[in-house]
């Protein structure tokens, strides 16, 4: 995985030379490019790579998934500190996270430019889940059990303070108050004009109304008070694999532009609330949260009381809901991508913020 080649801009950069420079498996004289299929992301470009060699190690790639920065000069700005969390995170951090991930062949940054780039295993024939569909409660369950894994690995980790390249305390969160309150305040407007005829209960209205002056200490308590581990950050079907009909892995985890420290269910509320068909989630919630507590203390995590991640839980619900506000208010999104954002991932959230009786958790801050 060695770094020093010139840093692809797009699949259109890419060459045979500099294909076989950076995987050192083999000579590699053509290749063909192809959409992967599933959620690409917001912010960049992601491909399937099928290669051709003329000579080859027995476990050279066959195909693999190559990521780069973003076409857009200003996206790719916006988020470079996310791609340096991702090269970072495959160069240093994969063979230790605990959990299943692509194996990484190259990896990649140039932070003056905003360019990256990484060749990443590909899993088919597993494949990304479907946040539109949902997923079953043996797939939550599993989810569930390897995110507790990787949580109880790094909790509280002496290494967690030693990621430079990891903001610590995390300045998106809680670190401005006053402007905390602002930016939410400049955000409420564009959202509810953003929903359209989105159906917002009367006590969800109410709730975002009042969560401006509460949002940084919600935040700070979530990212940047302890206990704290290692966060996934954006823990969705879109970013986990699971053995399809046709075979391949029983499970692996995408994606590491979003990791971050913090309190560990908060990983958990974002994918049970918004992941999970609502009567689905009903069901099972309460006893996954159980059985993620149970995980957590019989790997060796003490002193944080099931009545502390429950709590935890529902303010993550409530962070959550923030997130979606900025999101909807501000994001350029396609059609598809208002639905799942508007129809889909926003009523799903409201609706376990009303189960949960997230919104009485505001008096406390």
């Amino acid at each position: 995985m060695t770094a020093s080649l010139p840093i692809p801009a797009s699949p259109a950069d890419l060459s045979p030379d500099w294909l076989t420079a950076a995987l050192t498996s083999g000579t590699v004289t053509a290749f063909t490019v192809e959409a992967p299929g599933g959620d690409g992301g917001l912010y960049g470009q992601t491909v399937r790579v099928r290669l051709v060699y003329d000579s080859a190690d027995a476990g050279a790639p066959r195909s693999l998934i190559a990521k780069f920065s973003a076409a857009s000069p200003e996206m790719r700005a916006g988020a470079s500190a996310a791609y340096a969390k991702e090269v970072h995170f495959y160069r240093e951090l994969a063979p230790r996270s605990g959990l299943p991930v692509p194996a990484c062949y190259y990896a990649d940054i140039d932070e003056a430019s905003h360019l990256h780039v990484l060749l990443l295993e590909d899993m088919a024939p597993a494949a990304s889940g479907s946040r539109l569909i949902g997923c079953t409660p043996a797939q939550a369950t599993l989810a569930v059990r390897h995110i507790a894994a990787f949580h109880a690995a790094w909790w509280e980790h002496p290494s967690l303070s030693a990621l430079e390249w990891l903001p610590d305390p995390d300045p998106d969160f809680g670190s401005d108050p006053a402007s905390s309150q602002t930016q939410y305040e400049s955000w409420w407007p564009g959202f509810l004009e953003n929903i359209d005829d989105a159906p917002l209960p009367a006590p969800i209205r109410e709730m975002g109304e009042r969560f401006g002056p509460r949002r940084a200490a919600i935040e700070r308590h979530l990212f940047n008070a302890p206990p704290r581990t290692l966060l996934h950050g954006d823990f969705h079907l879109g970013n986990l694999i699971f053995a399809s009909a046709a075979g391949g892995v029983p499970f692996a985890v995408l994606d590491w532009q979003m990791l971050r420290r913090g309190r560990a269910v908060r990983d958990v509320a974002y994918f049970l609330s918004e992941n999970l068909l609502p009567d689905v989630r009903r069901r099972i919630e309460r006893p996954l949260l159980s059985n993620y507590h149970r995980l957590l203390v019989e790997a060796g995590v003490s002193g944080y009381t099931f009545h502390d991640c429950l709590r935890d839980y529902r303010l993550a619900l409530l962070q959550r809901f923030r997130a979606l506000v900025s999101t909807i208010a501000v994001m350029p999104f396609t059609p598809a991508e208002r639905q799942m954002h508007v129809d889909v991932l926003l009523p799903r959230n409201i609706a376990a913020i009303l189960d949960n009786d997230a919104a009485a958790l505001l008096e406390q801050f």
